[in-house]
């Protein structure tokens, strides 16, 4: 009987282990997070700690009775499946080593493998602004358009519907956004964009603290602010936005109120801010040309939509 306790110790000791390094890698290789991959290491080791070593007890491994030996696992459908699958691994090991062998630490270790699934898995979920356009439109069509030029976000901004048609053009566009792999911003309705579980939601100076945004959307949720000096965009980089809006830059009628604030913040962005920030008002091809000097990773465009495959092969063409 001991020597299939040993069995079951044995067992779940790879399944930890293995689970563990194969998360430390992605983080490592992948993800680049020296953070996790330091802790996970630090948990692996731990593990080891604890394992009793012994040749006599190594001379006992006998998988010929393990009834489940060299089964095929699962195919894996992208990283977050297989992330989860690894995480859940090292879970269900840690708690029969705990059942198994009445040590505590495996207790603890478990716990905190929860919360570093928490981090990692939503960490990973949250997708990244590349470099490009970032197409606003109130008109689903167009966005559908966006996504075909491949586009690096999209975001809904409509002034004129009500919610109930708002919500209903972003469950559309939702769809389709995610089988594209493109970011779906919503803007102004938090509601809107929890309910259709859009990529993100952009802010204005009069909206809740980012902190606040974030502690109601989750760390894996894009944040977008608008800024119009350099010290909105500090401030909003600061309090944990993950991208601005530098503008209106040039006058532009989708912000009519707002007096355009030309081309100086732009040119003391690349300073100063460390996150993608959007050049927005008014951006078409031929003023492309003018802004293209300053750097901004990304130009966000409304009315000029149809200039979006000349200004992505000319400004944005990795060839």
């Amino acid at each position: 009987m001991r020597d299939r306790y040993f069995q079951i110790i044995d067992a779940n000791m790879c399944r930890v282990s293995e689970g563990l390094r194969v998360i430390e890698d992605y983080t490592r290789f992948i993800s680049n997070n020296i953070e996790y991959t330091h802790n996970l290491a630090y948990f692996r080791k731990q593990l080891h700690s604890n394992e009793n070593d012994s040749v006599s007890e190594l001379v006992k491994r006998n998988n010929k009775l393990d009834v489940r030996a060299k089964e095929i696992p699962k195919k894996r459908e992208d990283i977050i499946d297989l992330l989860k699958a690894n995480f859940k691994r090292i879970e269900e090991g840690l708690r029969v080593l705990e059942e198994f062998t009445g040590n505590s630490k495996y207790n603890a270790m478990r716990y905190d493998i929860y919360e570093l699934e928490k981090e990692i898995i939503l960490s990973t979920m949250k997708k990244k602004l590349a470099p490009g356009v970032y197409l606003i439109s109130d008109d689903i069509k167009i966005l559908e358009q966006g996504l075909l030029w491949n586009v690096s976000a999209i975001q809904l901004r409509d002034k004129h519907s009500s919610k109930h048609q708002i919500l209903q053009k972003a469950l559309r566009i939702q769809k389709k956004a995610k089988k594209a792999g493109i970011p779906l911003i919503i803007n102004d309705y938090i509601d809107i964009a929890i309910t259709c579980n859009a990529d993100g939601f952009h802010s204005g100076q009069d909206d809740l603290a980012i902190q606040h945004l974030r502690n109601i959307l989750g760390p894996h949720k894009i944040i977008g602010r608008s800024t119009q000096t350099l010290k909105e965009g500090i401030d909003a980089q600061k309090q944990g936005a993950d991208y601005i809006g530098i503008g209106p830059i040039w006058k532009t009628a989708s912000k009519e109120e707002r007096n355009p604030i030309g081309l100086s913040y732009l040119k003391k962005a690349g300073e100063h801010i460390t996150i993608p920030y959007v050049a927005i008002g008014d951006i078409t091809l031929a003023h492309m040309a003018e802004i293209s000097d300053f750097k901004p990773q990304v130009v966000a465009l409304i009315r000029a939509y149809k200039e979006i495959p000349q200004i992505l092969k000319k400004y944005y063409s990795s060839g």
